[in-house]
């Protein structure tokens, strides 16, 4: 059976001009899951990662505790959804239907628990495919489609008795575990809200497709005894 461990990037920065770039925390966080996959005796044969920068970050830091792990590959089909696109897409709308979130707009992208309150909402026509007039915005059914044409190249492409290492982002992690698991769409985006940065989560290859082994495991976080690795965001 084919191991797949699907780990999420460290912590991005919220709020700076380029969020895509780890902050100094999820630097840390990403060491600190290589070093725990290596004190764990874990070996990769194949590690890819999406091409987004906090991705690739994340890969190459935990490559580093890693002894002969092999080259980062890359499948632009692992990145996460372009939540700007979205909220471009939804922000009036919601807006519209919730005055008073309107009147926080200028904390959007300062304030964690403002911006959670307007992504639900978004979300929602996201999961809806609500008409809008943004050409950029990916299409749900798109998103969810392309992750598991990813999945299923994992199957595919590498031998049966593989063990992959992905470093993706939460969206496609809650994509993963949901077509494991036979989640439904509300629930693969509480599952994508749930995933702690750094986060290492199991998948093995069945005959019919994928099983969960497990999900949302921060053992290297909590290891470290520092409460400011526990992130979302």
């Amino acid at each position: 059976m084919t191991q797949l461990l699907l780990i999420r990037h460290g912590q991005a920065s919220f709020g700076a001009a380029n969020y895509d770039r780890l902050s100094e925390t999820g630097e840390r966080q990403a060491r600190l899951v290589g070093r725990h996959l290596a004190a764990a005796n874990q070996h990769f044969d194949v590690l890819i990662c999406g091409d987004m920068q906090r991705q690739r970050r994340t890969a190459e830091l935990a490559r580093e505790a890693l002894p002969g792990a092999p080259e980062i590959a890359t499948d632009a089909d692992f990145n996460e959804y372009d939540a700007d696109a979205i909220f471009q897409a939804y922000v009036p709308r919601v807006f519209d239907e919730h005055p008073e979130l309107g009147e926080a707009r200028d904390q959007l992208k300062t304030d964690r628990r403002v911006f959670q309150k307007v992504f639900e909402k978004v979300t929602r026509h996201w999961l809806a495919n609500t008409p809008h007039e943004h050409p950029g915005c990916e299409a749900w059914a798109d998103f969810r489609a392309r992750v598991q044409r990813a999945l299923e190249r994992l199957r595919s492409d590498y031998p049966k008795d593989s063990r992959i290492g992905v470093f993706s982002s939460g969206g496609p992690i809650a994509v993963s575990i949901a077509t494991a698991t036979d989640a439904s769409e509300a629930k693969t985006i509480e599952l994508n809200w749930s995933v702690y940065n750094a986060a290492i989560n199991e998948l093995r290859s069945t005959r019919d497709g994928w099983r969960m082994l497990g999900f949302n495991d921060i053992a290297a976080l909590r290891a470290a005894g520092d409460a400011s690795l526990i992130t979302f965001r």
